[in-house]
């Protein structure tokens, strides 16, 4: 009987970045849309909170093994742990210097590697680019 391996975290973190890029596009479409029957859309954002609260699960118990898997855990965990990307958005980049500093010097490591949590939060015209120094 042979085990299958378990997905490593930045495998993991590229389906959550899906599902967590398609759930803010719906809630986003679902703020616009007004008067009309919102009940399919609601339940769209139902199915994929779900899955995205699986694959957390699994990305929680997940092997990490390369700096990538651990930028990646990190990423989940700013989302789903900290509340620090609504932090750095509501207050500013400017207001977490070592924070920044400590994400430019890790996104770095794994070129092109994107915080998402950061990317989505940080929506503001060169707020994103403001911390991580682009």
């Amino acid at each position: 009987m042979t085990e299958t391996p378990h997905p490593s975290i930045s495998a993991l973190h590229k389906q959550w970045v899906k599902l967590e890029n398609e759930h803010h596009e719906l809630a986003m479409a679902v703020e616009r849309a007004g008067g009309v029957d919102l009940t399919a859309m609601r339940e769209r954002q139902a199915r994929l909170l779900l899955k995205i609260g699986v694959v957390v699960a699994a990305i929680q118990d997940a092997p990490g093994t390369t700096v990538e898997d651990f930028i990646a855990l990190l990423d989940v965990a700013l989302e789903h742990e900290l509340d620090l990307a609504c932090d750095i958005a509501f207050y500013g980049p400017s207001d977490y210097p070592m924070t920044a500093r400590l994400l430019r010097a890790l996104a770095y490591k794994v070129p092109g590697f994107e915080f998402n949590s950061l990317r989505r939060w940080l929506s503001l015209p060169g707020q994103f680019e403001q911390l991580m120094g682009e």
